[in-house]
């Protein structure tokens, strides 16, 4: 890819289309990465974040998390993005556990105190 000189503004190139034996011609602007990016995507990549967020507080990280689009792994999905957590070795599957049982073992403790807790009012991670 080219980058635009400094000074030079991109022209609009027309496009002739043929639709059943006429002719209509379309200018077509530039586009910049808002154009690849679809709501189904954002939504995938708020929620993806909530986990991570989620198990960053219990001190976890998934170093090779991604977000795989549409089809890219049709064995489990054909129409939804996917959220993989990659590859984590025994040693870190034991750390990971250790951690989550230790901050569940906390919240035990704290409900046997004080009793069940409040349901926080919660908003929709993507909106």
């Amino acid at each position: 890819m080219v980058a635009p000189q400094k000074g030079v503004t991109a022209a609009l190139v027309p496009v002739v289309l043929t639709v059943k034996g006429s002719a209509q011609q379309m200018n077509l602007g530039r586009v910049g990465r808002e154009y690849w990016v679809t709501t189904d995507r954002e939504r995938a990549e708020d929620y993806a974040s909530e986990f991570v967020n989620a198990f960053r507080r219990l001190d976890i990280d998934f170093a090779d998390i991604s977000i795989k689009d549409p089809c890219e792994d049709c064995k489990i999905s054909t129409s939804d993005h996917v959220i993989k957590v990659g590859v984590i070795s025994v040693d870190e599957a034991a750390d990971f556990a250790g951690k989550a049982n230790r901050a569940m073992d906390q919240l035990a403790q704290y409900r046997q105190l004080y009793g069940p807790l409040q349901e926080p009012a919660t908003e929709d991670p993507a909106t």
